[in-house]
Parts: C-alpha cells; structure tokens; sequence
C-alpha cells in the first residue's frame, strides 16, 4: 500500500525544521541575549558615573567651604572666639581647634576628591567602551 511520504517527499512547509534554521534561532536568541547583556551592563555603569558625579560634587563643595572658611579664620587674631554649628545650637570652641577640624576636612574631602576623580574617568571609559560595544553589535 501507499505508506506516508518520506520526509525529502513532503512538501517544504511539513519538512521536520531543518538544523540550519535551529541554529539561526539559536544564534538569534544568543544574540538577543548578549545585547540585553550590553544594555543592562551600559545602564549599570551610567547609573555607577551618575552616583560618583554626584559625590565627586559634593565633595569638591565641602573642600572649598572648608578652605574659604580657613582663609577668614586665619586672618583673625589666635583668642578670638569662636562658634561652631552642632545642629541648631552653636558652640564656643577655641580658634586653633576649629582651624585643625577644617583642615582635617578639607584634607580629608581633596583626597576623596582625587579618588573619586579617578573613578569618573574610568567609569566614563567603561560606559564609553560599552556603547562602542553596543553599536559595533
């Protein structure tokens, strides 16, 4: 009797899918797979620059605060008085303690400042690189 047709006699559209038609699906969805890899990864690293931009602000702000206010303490004379903020009451301290704290954050907030630095530039590289990646994708 007539048995099925043979795979190779069946028309195109009822052939078993053929290996090279996988293997573009396949590499369709690894494709896919690494650009949603590329685009979470570049969103990571925009959303790490912005957090150090900020802080790399910030520091720099407390830096020339505390400079500016050694500049005008170090023109009084050394019994002045002197008031400090603690929340909304003031304290007396003396001049040479006031000017050692300010010293201290303003040392403090430079080295913050040129590691932070550091860190823009190499988060602004790697966001750089990734988008490179991304386009050449």
């Amino acid at each position: 009797g007539s048995s099925s047709p043979t795979p190779s006699q069946a028309p195109a559209s009822l052939r078993p899918t053929e290996p090279a038609n996988m293997l573009s699906l396949e590499m369709d969805q690894t494709e896919e797979a690494t650009y949603n890899e590329l685009q979470n990864n570049l969103a990571k690293a925009s959303r790490e620059l912005s957090l150090t931009s900020g802080k790399l602000q910030s520091r720099s702000r407390e830096e020339q605060q505390a400079e500016l206010t050694l500049k005008a303490l170090n023109e009084l004379p050394e019994g002045t008085r002197v008031h400090t903020q603690l929340g909304k009451a003031f304290l007396t301290q003396p001049l040479p303690d006031v000017k050692n704290n300010l010293t201290k954050v303003r040392d403090d907030s430079r080295r913050e400042t040129t590691t932070l630095s550091e860190k823009k530039a190499h988060l602004e590289a790697k966001v750089k690189q990734i988008e490179t990646e991304a386009q050449e994708f």
